[in-house]
């Protein structure tokens, strides 16, 4: 019984591996969470949990578009709605990088090099989880419409991953905003894009680098892998 499992997992044991990872950096970082309130008897950072929760959200919807796409049913229309979809949640994942930002207002009681390690684990999950979402919609978008239109769909989701993160960080909207309020938002997005600031632009530039490289090196390590396998 054990064996048949096994054998019928055995194709998606990496896969099923990095989510056992993920899953347990998510607990860990919850757990260094609930350390922190005994520490300080206060609940500050329980921002982390929900955008930690929000990270996870483009990992289950690029799965639900797998599984979907691979029935090879309206897969044009399909594929297009499921990226709009995801695109729309995605930037939650490497969000929680610019939680780092709350370390210029230290707490008591805590240090704050455990606060600095703190966020740093769901930072870095949520980067991963991010990574990984990306790494599916491109196998999809790949196997779709080629290895070019592949790495350019990443280079396009690095750069709007970017736009979405500023707007989330600097100008404090929600990913809901653009169903709860299209014409209003739609209206602000339009004015900030025809007069960019200096900030918003150095912080998409570096930012969609940063996150770009990180795909890249990540995707390069797994390659690697297969290779020496």
């Amino acid at each position: 019984m054990i064996q048949q499992i096994y054998e019928k997992l055995k194709p998606f044991r990496f896969r099923l591996t990095i989510i056992g990872l993920l899953c347990g950096a998510s607990l860990i970082s919850v757990a260094l969470f609930r350390v922190r309130v005994r520490m300080s008897g206060t609940t500050d950072y329980d921002f982390l949990l929900w955008n930690l929760f929000l990270a996870w959200l483009p990992l289950g919807m690029s799965y639900m578009a797998s599984s979907v796409v691979n029935k090879r049913r309206f897969i044009a229309l399909v594929l297009t709605l499921a990226v709009i979809l995801w695109l729309l949640f995605f930037p939650n994942a490497p969000y929680i990088v610019t939680d780092l930002f709350h370390l210029r207002h230290p707490r008591a009681n805590v240090p704050i090099w455990f606060d600095t390690l703190l966020i740093n684990w769901f930072a870095w999950t949520g980067i991963l989880l991010g990574v990984f979402s990306l790494f599916i919609m491109h196998g999809i978008v790949r196997k779709a419409f080629g290895r070019i239109a592949g790495w350019g769909f990443v280079l396009i989701v690095g750069t709007l991953s970017s736009v979405g993160i500023y707007i989330g960080r600097f100008l404090r909207w929600n990913s809901w905003d653009i169903i709860l309020h299209p014409y209003l938002r739609l209206r602000e997005f339009f004015y900030y894009a025809t007069h960019p600031s200096l900030q918003s632009i150095m912080f998409i530039s570096v930012f969609s680098a940063l996150f770009i490289f990180i795909y890249i090196t990540t995707y390069a390590f797994g390659l690697l892998f297969q290779e020496q396998s």
